[in-house]
């Protein structure tokens, strides 16, 4: 029992020492790119923050609670700081109670590392950019709340029936292929409910047509079908197939070569499959061979990104898109094999959701880091329940996790303290040239993986920079890039 306890204690702690993590960052990182414009939004005042967002509903976008929440919590950044962290302790909380893993404390710090060691510029977009963090992240601890009452069957009371209608209108909202991820895990319940049961769920039904209904309300609002008329308008001339032959780079990229901490967990997670399920020794040597294959392109990436060597890697190379295409069945295979063994779903479920993710991105002109964030870490959740169920952390390799835990928190604190300072520097040079009324302003610039657009570089984001620090419209604004020191270090 005391044994117990202390486990429970550790747990709390560890959640306690990441929340305080993450909250610090948050307050030390200023609001960037489309943030000034919603902050300006929000300094109107309440009712024009729920107005905007509805005639947004009209003439832009239909993500109308991502919409409102952005508007309220941009302005109101401080609350932003303190329920965004309790947003990222929610995400992590609730993926350990849905998997129940066998060596909890490790793998709730394993589970943490997914956020740390996510691409650091997916991190920029998620994490710490308003905008992309409410519509991309706010929505999965919904999402998880919601297959967590359902998977274990806690939908036993009238409140808990509400909520589940509730998040079946609201998780729409957010953002189209969290929608689409919703209905079918709604689909998936009730054919799972039906095969037990040889009956069909008339709540799951229910829950199923709300979550279309919202999905509909949102995807077919007068503001999405208005901008799609005036945005990538050669895309949207394509056909299906162009569409889906067009987008195959972009899902290569965004699913495997950016997730430097993924790969490892898949090939780690795909050897335990391979070792316990494939007998046939050459397939097996076969099958390691092609799974280790796909670090490489991810260390090219990586090793490209800091500047260190230059690639010439074609995504659009037909040998590259074969042998991704086959390593995506390939896995899917092994997590069949793997359940018809072990009789576990979830690894599955979590896979499907992941590449899922990225395959409905194939109908959108519009990729980026922080779109594939849900397939970065639904596929990270598939092979850490593998992992979890096949290998013995000992106390060496719970060091080797604190480690890198320690090492990821010290390496944003560095970075963020650095971003804080850069940022109060810059404010006292626009203040100063404010009151010169001087012409011309330098600002020092910010690493490229700093929060989501911090350089206003681009003509819509220099004009609201301006707006937001009440810079004159004629005031030339020059970046200047000279005060860090290997990446993450300011010196003024």
């Amino acid at each position: 029992m005391k044994k117990k306890k202390r486990k429970l204690n550790n747990n709390k702690i560890i959640y306690i020492i990441f929340f305080i993590f993450f909250l610090t960052i948050f307050f030390l990182s200023p609001i960037s790119g489309d943030d000034w414009s919603n902050y300006l939004e929000g300094s109107i005042g309440f009712s024009h923050m729920i107005g905007q967002a509805i005639g947004m509903y009209f003439s832009w976008e239909g993500r109308l609670v991502s919409r409102l929440l952005i508007n309220i919590l941009t302005y109101n950044k401080w609350l932003w700081n303190i329920i965004n962290s309790i947003v990222i302790i929610g995400i992590v909380y609730y993926i350990n109670k849905i998997v129940k893993f066998k060596n909890k404390s490790s793998m709730i710090v394993l589970t943490f590392l997914l956020i740390l060691f996510m691409n650091v510029f997916t991190f920029s977009q998620v994490i710490t950019w308003i905008a992309g963090n409410i519509t991309y992240l706010f929505v999965i601890p919904l999402l998880l709340i919601y297959m967590y009452i359902i998977y274990y069957d806690k939908d036993t009371s009238l409140k808990m029936t509400i909520l589940l209608i509730f998040l079946n209108i609201i998780i729409p909202m957010f953002i189209e292929h969290m929608a689409i991820i919703l209905i079918v895990l709604n689909i998936y319940f009730i054919i799972k409910d039906y095969y037990i049961n040889k009956r069909i769920n008339k709540k799951l039904l229910a829950y199923l047509l709300i979550s279309i209904i919202s999905f509909m309300t949102m995807y077919f609002s007068p503001g999405n079908r208005i901008r799609s008329g005036m945005e990538n308008l050669e895309f949207n001339k394509l056909s299906l197939i162009g569409k889906i032959v067009y987008n195959i780079p972009n899902l290569i990229l965004y699913t495997y070569r950016i997730n430097y901490f993924l790969i490892p967990l898949l090939i780690l997670g795909n050897y335990y499959i391979i070792k316990k399920c494939i007998k046939n020794k050459l397939l097996r040597i076969i099958l390691y061979i092609l799974e280790i294959i796909s670090l490489v392109p991810t260390i090219l990436y990586l090793l490209e990104s800091f500047g260190i060597i230059t690639t010439n890697i074609n995504q659009n190379n037909i040998l590259i898109i074969i042998y991704y295409f086959v390593l995506t069945i390939i896995n899917f295979i092994l997590l069949i094999k793997y359940y018809q063994k072990k009789k576990k779903e979830l690894p599955i479920i979590f896979y499907v959701g992941g590449i899922l993710s990225n395959l409905i991105m194939l109908m959108s002109p519009t990729w980026g880091y922080r779109t594939s964030f849900s397939t970065y870490l639904f596929l990270s959740i598939c092979y850490l329940i593998i992992i979890d169920e096949n290998i013995k952390i000992n106390n060496l390799k719970n060091i080797v996790i604190n480690l890198m835990a320690v090492t990821g928190i010290i390496f944003y604190l560095i970075f963020y303290i650095s971003i804080n300072k850069a940022y109060q520097d810059n404010k006292k040079i626009i203040t100063e040239a404010n009151n010169n009324k001087s012409n011309r302003i330098e600002l020092i610039a910010y690493p490229g993986f700093a929060p989501c657009n911090i350089n206003p570089t681009d003509e819509y984001h220099l004009k609201k920079f301006k707006e937001y620090y009440k810079i004159a419209d004629d005031v030339e604004i020059v970046i200047v890039n000279k005060n860090w020191r290997y990446i993450i270090f300011y010196k003024k």
